[in-house]
């Protein structure tokens, strides 16, 4: 059982919550609008706080407070603290009314921003799930937490997996490039590339039959992405896989510079994790990305 001493310096979740929430509006009405309950149970709240305080932490003026410097720096110390406090309990509420969120986990982040990211307000409106996507290029540990691994490059053995589809290698340039290197041999044009994916000019150039200390690299970027970004602006031509330059060559920002699609002998692979509580979601999910990606080739 509790001592008097005890019950006294319990830390007031409650009213604290009622303060950030002032400090955050500017007034006791919007602040009690925020949180559902009256702006007397809001005075109540703050009334509390103070005491437990030892001292004012808003000067009223009128309809609006200002911060005491106690308060100020009450409201500095705990407002992010709260933040993530709430935004924590929403997530648990929801994770336990419904199976509503899935954390997908991939290893391939141009992927996932050029093919994946774009889809999926569409995927959540149709099905009801929001998609928490996160990238990572190291295997997944058994504690990990996620759902679904989607990859190109790591193995999840014992798990449900998908084939994604297969993947295809194309050279492509902005078509003002092209036109200005049209005449040149393929080992003088100026080629972009990628520091996550350095297998794709090599394999290009294998089936080119070039040799690879040929080539001339004009700039080297992080990710595909970044490159594909740099190949639109005519920084040079980019070995990249077909499906993350579909919708560039589609609208000529883009286009084949030597007609050839190879195949770099990868596939893209969706594993549901072991330890997901949502298998069926998952599942239904994997199945999505499939057909979509199907569609969209």
């Amino acid at each position: 059982m509790s001592s008097d001493h005890e019950r006294a310096t319990e830390v007031p979740l409650t009213p604290l919550r009622a303060f950030v929430a002032v400090g955050r509006h500017g007034n006791f009405t919007r602040a009690g609008a925020a949180l559902g309950v009256t702006q007397g149970a809001v005075s109540r709240h703050i009334a509390s706080l103070e005491a437990f305080a030892g001292g004012r932490l808003f000067h009223r003026r009128g309809s609006t407070v200002e911060f005491t410097p106690s308060g100020l720096q009450l409201f500095e110390a705990v407002k992010d603290a709260m933040s993530t406090i709430e935004m924590t309990m929403q997530l648990l509420a929801q994770r336990g009314r419904k199976h509503d969120r899935l954390k997908v986990r991939t290893s391939m982040p141009s992927f996932a921003m050029t093919v994946v990211v774009p889809a999926l307000g569409a995927y959540t409106a149709q099905h009801g799930v929001q998609i928490d996507l996160i990238t990572s290029l190291a295997p997944p540990e058994p504690s990990d937490d996620f759902d679904v691994l989607i990859t190109r490059d790591l193995s999840v053995p014992g798990t449900e997996s998908w084939e994604l589809m297969r993947e295809e290698l194309v050279c492509v340039a902005s078509p003002s490039l092209l036109e200005k290197h049209r005449a040149r041999s393929k080992s003088g044009w100026p080629l972009v590339a990628a520091r996550s994916r350095p297998d794709v000019i090599a394999t290009w150039a294998i089936a080119a039959g070039i040799a690879t200390e040929s080539l001339y690299v004009v700039a080297t970027y992080d990710h595909l992405f970044l490159a594909i970004t740099a190949a639109i602006g005519g920084t040079g031509f980019l070995v990249v896989p077909k499906l993350l330059v579909l919708d560039p060559l589609r609208d000529g920002t883009l286009v084949l510079a030597d007609g050839q699609s190879i195949g770099s002998g990868a596939s893209y692979l969706a594993y549901v994790s072991t330890h997901s509580a949502h298998a069926q979601s998952a599942g239904d999910f994997c199945r999505w990305l499939k057909g979509m990606l199907r569609e969209r080739m």
